[in-house]
């Protein structure tokens, strides 16, 4: 068996939302997420979650085949327009990058 040499890269962001626009970053995400998979055929996995211990708090997980195929995602125009879709409800967002193991 050989090892990969560009690993697929996951991605943790946690987004925390302006208190009372849960409703509405919910909506938004809903709607923005399955269009920047089919804009970005190099996204394994791309989806969020509510997190149950913290109010007002998600977790985008994604999954990108390789470094490429994260950068293109980074770079597209889909990704832009989210985000700015995306600024008037988002308080904070923190970002980690992990190499997959297994």
């Amino acid at each position: 068996m050989s090892a990969r040499t560009d690993p697929m890269i996951l991605v943790i962001a946690t987004v925390r939302v302006v208190p009372g626009q849960e409703a509405e970053y919910e909506a938004a995400v809903a709607e923005i997420m399955p269009r920047v998979r089919e804009a970005n055929p190099g996204i394994l996995f791309y989806h969020a979650g509510r997190c149950r211990e913290e109010a007002g708090t998600y977790r985008v997980v994604e999954a990108y085949a390789d470094r490429a195929a994260m950068e293109r995602h980074i770079g597209s125009a889909s990704l832009q327009a989210s985000l700015a879709q995306l600024q008037p409800v988002v308080a904070d967002v923190e970002i980690k990058l992990h190499d997959f193991v297994a």
